[in-house]
C-alpha cells in the first residue's frame, strides 16, 4: 500500500479489520453462476481493494490455484476460514488479455457481478496457460508507472543488504540522495570520532533498514510515478513480463539490472488441489 493510499484509507476510517463481521457476510447474497466467473461490479470497488488496485471488471478466475465457480457468498466463507498468520490466499485475476496474481492477507470486500459467457472463456483460456509456483515462495511487488510508462518494481520484503551495507542497498535502487545524506554522515563523524562513527552507522543503518519500502516509495512518487499494480510473483522477471504484456508500451526501468534470471516452475498449486478434490 503506497503512502497516498494508506492517508486515503485512514482518513476514511477504513483499514484493513483482517476480516468480516456476521453481519457482513448475511448481507452478501449468493447468485447462480451457470458456469460464469465473478467480476468485480461498476461502482462495487471498496477503499480497502482499491488500495491494492484492483479494478472495476477485474476478473477472479481462480483461489489459491483452483477455478472458482461458488459464488460471492461462498468466498466470503472462505476468506473467513482463516484467521491470523494462517490468513492468506493467493488470488488470479483476469485484466486486458492476461492472468495476474494478488497475494492478500484480507478478505475482498468489494462486491462481484458475472463475467460474460466471452469474458468467462477468454479468462480461463488464458488460465490454462498461467503456471504457479510454490505458494511459500509468492510476494507482493508494486509496480509504478509514469506518464510515459516507463515503471519500477519494488520488492515488498525486507533486504537485509539495507541493514548491513545501507550504501550498497541505496546504490542498488539508485537512491542518489540518501547515498549523499550517508557520505557526508559518515564522513563527518569518522573524522570527529571513531566511536561516534560506529554509532552513527548502526542508527543509520537500521533506519533505513526499517524504512526501506516507504523509502523506495518516496522516491517514486518524486519521479512522478503512481501505484499502477499490484502483483503477486516469485521474482521481478515474471512481474516485468505481466505488466509488459498487459500494455506494450510498458518497460521497466534499469530492467537488465534489477531482473533476476528467469526459472522454470510448476503448477504445484493446481496439482495439489486436485489431488484434494
Amino acid at each position: 500500500m503506497s503512502e497516498e493510499d494508506d492517508r486515503l484509507a485512514g482518513v476514511l476510517g477504513l483499514e484493513d479489520s483482517g476480516g468480516l463481521s456476521d453481519e457482513q457476510i448475511s448481507q452478501v447474497e449468493d447468485f447462480d453462476q451457470n458456469g460464469m466467473l465473478l467480476k468485480v461490479a461498476v461502482n462495487g470497488i471498496t477503499v480497502q481493494d482499491y488500495v491494492k488496485r484492483l479494478q472495476e471488471s477485474d476478473i477472479l478466475v481462480a483461489v489459491d490455484g483452483k477455478i472458482y465457480r461458488d459464488g460471492p457468498a461462498r468466498l466470503l466463507e472462505i476468506f473467513t476460514s482463516k484467521v491470523g498468520e494462517e490468513a492468506k490466499w493467493l488470488l488470479s485475476f483476469y485484466r486486458d488479455g492476461q492472468i495476474f496474481d494478488l497475494l492478500i492477507t484480507s478478505p475482498i470486500q468489494s462486491q462481484f457481478g458475472l463475467a460474460t459467457e466471452q469474458e468467462t472463456q477468454w479468462a480461463l483460456e488464458q488460465f490454462d496457460g498461467h503456471v504457479f509456483a510454490e505458494f511459500d515462495n509468492y510476494q507482493n511487488y508494486e509496480v509504478y508507472r509514469d506518464g510515459h510508462g516507463v515503471c519500477d518494481i519494488l520488492s515488498m520484503e525486507k533486504d537485509p543488504m539495507a541493514f548491513l551495507f545501507p550504501l550498497m542497498w541505496c546504490l542498488k535502487y539508485r537512491l542518489y540522495p540518501p547515498i549523499a545524506a550517508l557520505l557526508v554522515s559518515y564522513a563527518i563523524t569518522l573524522f570527529t570520532n571513531m566511536i561516534l562513527f560506529v554509532i552513527t552507522y548502526i542508527v543509520l543503518s537500521r533506519f533505513v533498514y526499517v524504512s526501506q519500502n516507504n523509502i523506495m516509495r518516496s522516491f517514486t512518487l518524486f519521479q512522478s510515478k503512481n501505484h499502477y499494480m499490484t502483483i503477486a510473483a516469485v521474482n521481478e522477471n515474471d512481474v516485468s513480463a505481466i505488466v509488459k504484456k498487459i500494455d506494450p508500451h510498458n518497460k521497466i526501468r534499469f530492467e537488465r539490472h534489477a531482473v533476476k534470471a528467469p526459472k522454470i516452475v510448476h503448477k504445484v498449486i493446481l496439482k495439489e488441489n486436485k489431488a484434494a478434490d
